[in-house]
């Protein structure tokens, strides 16, 4: 073995039920548990400083009045009141901003980790700038039974909502707050914008978003990595004890010059955008670690997660002593019925393999087993191994092929599946102890 790669699998990183530790899962392991103590990786890792690269907004009128039709100004706060924190109420992070000038308004959210933007188009009578409270506003115009909204906020920082049309006497009010207390994210600086086909990343996405953590401790677990490999777009997604990697060819390649971890948060929000639009741009900030997204009239800027992403390349096992191939349907289908009687909180099934059979099974002490077999074609030893049954779920989920084929070396060894109609997917499950 090359010492680069002994001291590769000593990297700390790997010392928690990672592929290259080559330790199994423990079959009292919690999948929804953070990762601490001497497990913790990544040490060195820090969130930078969000305010750097957030500024208030300059001093702007709070006197405002427009109208708006209520359907487009519902659906604008929608689009972007995803990143706002449920749990804040009365803060920058809970509020949007509404501006408004010559023949649009502009909203804006963020919770300084993501900033999203979007303009519709407004009748002006007085252009201004107020922030509103996020949640109550969504909901006061979501039961607003009027076709049109008008909006007028004054000098003590009041909105009054009216019928559009002026026919109605229903006035609501709500406090808001100076715009100048509201954190916009600054320019983009150094940037180089591609275009990149929406439909093709929301595919890549949705095949490898399903690996990523979401609280883990080693923060550059919390995000799915982009990256360019000459022609092809690169995604991967891991948690540390699965993974899943995708490649696809991209008119243009990635604006980055290295790859990057966009959070997991964004990732969703990318998601709910995507599917709506047909083109979509994309620019990096080196200096300040952001990506910056159009799609249609939305706009979202995302921080980046610092640190070194492992070396994805190194855990997918280059060589396999056996492969299943398998019908993705029946293999979902049996997974979903032991499922049931699979013992918690670890959620195992055993994949009994043998030549020619496969026999999924769960137990569940005091409380009963499953035992189903099905046809495979398998030639090799009669091999046993254990997998958290959601992992696997989560695999088949994301495929549509009729066939998968899963490879392994051993029963405490990763083990891979595959696609056999895409070759640039691979998703990687490391075992569980039986």
């Amino acid at each position: 073995m090359p010492n680069d790669f002994r001291f590769f699998l000593c990297f700390p990183v790997f010392q928690l039920y990672f592929v290259l530790s080559l330790t199994e899962i423990p079959t009292d392991y919690v999948p929804e548990r953070p990762v601490h103590g001497k497990e913790w990786c990544f040490s060195h890792i820090h969130r930078p400083n969000k305010v750097q690269q957030y500024k208030h907004t300059n001093k702007e009128s709070t006197e405002m009045k427009f109208v708006v039709e209520k359907a487009g100004f519902q659906k604008a706060i929608s689009r972007i009141e995803g990143i706002i924190s449920a749990r804040e109420i009365r803060s920058v992070i809970s509020s949007i901003l509404i501006e408004s000038d010559k023949d649009s308004i502009t909203l804006t959210a963020t919770d300084l980790d993501i900033s999203m933007k979007t303009t519709i188009a407004a009748k002006i009578e007085k252009a201004g700038a107020i922030t509103a409270p996020a949640k109550k506003l969504s909901q006061i115009i979501k039961e607003f039974r009027f076709e049109s909204v008008e909006i007028d906020s004054d000098a003590e920082n009041k909105i009054s909502i009216r019928d559009g049309a002026g026919k109605a006497k229903t006035e609501i009010h709500l406090m808001g707050a100076p715009s100048d207390e509201f954190m916009l994210p600054s320019p983009i600086k150094d940037s180089h914008f591609k275009q990149f086909p929406p439909a093709l990343v929301n595919e890549m996405i949705r095949r490898t978003s399903y690996a990523i953590a979401e609280e883990d401790a080693r923060y550059v677990f919390n995000g799915l990595y982009m990256e360019s490999e000459g022609d092809q777009a690169v995604f991967v997604g891991t948690d540390g004890r699965r993974l899943a990697r995708i490649a696809r060819n991209f008119p243009e390649s990635l604006p980055v010059d290295k790859g990057v971890v966009v959070p997991v948060k964004a990732i969703r929000e990318l998601t709910r955008l995507i599917g709506n639009v047909e083109e979509g741009f994309v620019g990096y900030d080196s200096e300040e670690s952001r990506l910056y997204f159009k799609l249609g009239d939305v706009e979202l800027i995302t921080r980046l997660i610092d640190g070194n992403f492992p070396d994805y390349r190194q855990v997918i096992p280059r060589k396999l002593d056996h492969e299943v191939k398998l019908n993705r349907e029946s293999l979902r289908l049996s997974l979903r019925q032991a499922a049931v009687l699979a013992a918690e909180p670890s959620r195992q099934i055993r994949l009994e393999f043998s030549p020619g059979t496969l026999v999924v099974s769960s137990s569940t002490p005091d409380l009963g087993n499953v035992n189903d077999p099905m046809a495979c074609e398998y030639q090799g030893e009669e091999v046993t191994i254990a997998y958290n049954s959601n992992y696997l779920l989560d695999v088949l989920g994301v495929l549509s092929s009729e066939e998968i084929i899963m490879g392994f070396s051993t029963a405490s060894a990763p083990t891979v599946i595959k696609d056999p109609d895409d070759a640039e997917f691979v998703a990687v499950v490391m075992p569980m102890k039986i």
